[in-house]
């Protein structure tokens, strides 16, 4: 006969609470791992490095064949064109291989492959990749654009205003190393007292961004940290302070500062939004000429996106009413992203995607394969890849579908944004 409830007796002592001390310690064996990743993954001195290319591989950048490349090079240095390197044979029967930095290739891009330049007196386009759902693929989507826009031969600026800094950590760098100045939160802090003393470690109030060059060249970072969740209670805080009749605007602050500069020396910029409809992230998409917006064919995230242009739409529309601002939008690219063909459903989601957002939804598949699966473990995309080892065609169909993106939002880019004539068609 089974014991009533009376009867039972606790003989194990209660668990111990976890308590702050404990998290704490949890948080430094976490930094801790994170250290020994770097070490494996960033060999041999734990920094980040750009990949080489291949002639064939530089050849298809500049959209040539082989042969031309090869006849290209031979009057490399008379252009003052980088030849590339020969590295020394790893055997005597071994033949060296040509191989050339991603800066060798974008200068031959430049020569070579892109007949297209920003006209003069035209500003950059500022591109925000946004959705209100996390792990979609939206960081990744914000790397690959930024190295393959670069590698079309355009200079290119990333800001990361996810506190997360997801982003920043695909750039080899620790987000809570970051020095605050590198970041967007001193745009947020409310200016400084007349008289009042700030010390060393205190993050100074500026109207200016200040960029980090990167491991890869002609792509620069405005990186983000943990200390960009106070930027929600600083911005606000600058509109309530301000005197009636002042013409700020807490939303205009991200869109003034790349005024100052970063729009003529960019021609794209790209921001990484946190997964949130926040004062920090409006200010993304009141700079923004364009919006690329990944979304998995899921139904949550199906519906997740639907919510998420409710929320804008009332977000913005309050900011019109309050503030007179206006916004419209250049272009929108809708991307299906983690595409998994071998799932049933997978079809009819493109199929419901298709017809919620038509024009505006991509023609790209971001595929969910193991390619971009190995790279993202290794802190990587597919274009920091310089030799895939696993399936080629599964690093293909990956390399293909983010070319297809960075192909369409230049494209819109040169007809909508900058006045370039044409064919509709990518």
């Amino acid at each position: 006969m089974p014991a009533s409830p009376s009867q039972l007796k606790i003989t194990a002592p209660p668990a111990p609470m976890i308590d702050l001390q404990a998290l704490s310690i949890l948080s430094d064996n976490l930094e801790g791992l994170m250290g020994r990743i770097r070490e494996v993954v960033f060999k041999p001195d734990r920094t980040k490095v750009a990949p080489s290319f291949s002639l064939p591989q530089l050849a298809a950048l500049c959209g040539v064949s082989d042969d031309t490349m090869l006849r290209r090079l031979e009057k490399a240095s008379e252009r003052g064109l980088p030849p590339g390197t020969l590295p020394p044979a790893s055997t005597e029967r071994s033949r060296p291989r040509r191989v050339f930095s991603v800066g060798d290739a974008q200068e031959w891009v430049r020569a070579e492959g892109v007949p297209f330049v920003r006209p003069a007196g035209v500003r950059g386009c500022t591109i925000a990749v946004g959705n209100f759902k996390g792990g979609v693929g939206k960081t990744t989507l914000t790397m690959c654009l930024a190295q393959g826009l670069s590698l079309r031969g355009y200079k290119v600026l990333v800001i990361d205003l996810d506190p997360q800094g997801s982003l920043t950590t695909l750039f080899g760098l620790y987000p809570s190393q970051v020095d605050t100045r590198n970041t967007f939160l001193p745009l947020t802090l409310p200016p400084a007292e007349e008289g009042q003393e700030i010390d060393e470690d205190t993050v100074e109030p500026s109207d200016t961004l200040h960029c980090l060059k990167t491991y890869w060249p002609n792509l620069d970072l405005i990186a983000g940290c943990p200390a960009l969740f106070s930027g929600e209670f600083y911005l606000p805080l600058q509109q309530l302070n301000r005197k009636a009749g002042s013409d700020f605007n807490f939303m205009e602050i991200m869109n003034r500062a790349l005024d100052r500069g970063p729009r003529d020396e960019y021609d794209y910029i790209i921001i990484d939004t946190p997964p949130s409809l926040s004062y920090v992230t409006m200010n993304a998409y009141w700079a923004a000429d364009a919006i690329v917006m990944p979304v998995p064919p899921e139904g949550l995230d199906i519906a997740s996106s639907s919510q998420f242009w409710q929320l804008f739409q009332d977000l913005a529309a309050e900011a019109e009413s309050a503030g007179g601002l206006g916004k419209a939008f250049h272009w929108l690219n809708v991307v299906p992203s983690m595409v998994d063909m071998t799932k049933v459903h997978t079809k009819d989601a493109l199929k419901w995607l298709q017809a919620a957002y038509g024009e505006y939804l991509s023609q790209a598949r971001i595929p969910e394969t193991g390619a971009t699966n190995v790279a993202a473990m290794r802190l990587q995309t597919v274009y920091d890849i310089a030799k895939y080892t696993g399936s080629h065609k599964t690093y293909v169909r990956a390399r293909e579908a983010y070319d297809r993106v960075v192909d369409e939002c230049d494209h819109f880019t040169r007809t909508r944004v900058w006045g370039e004539s044409l064919p509709e068609e990518v």
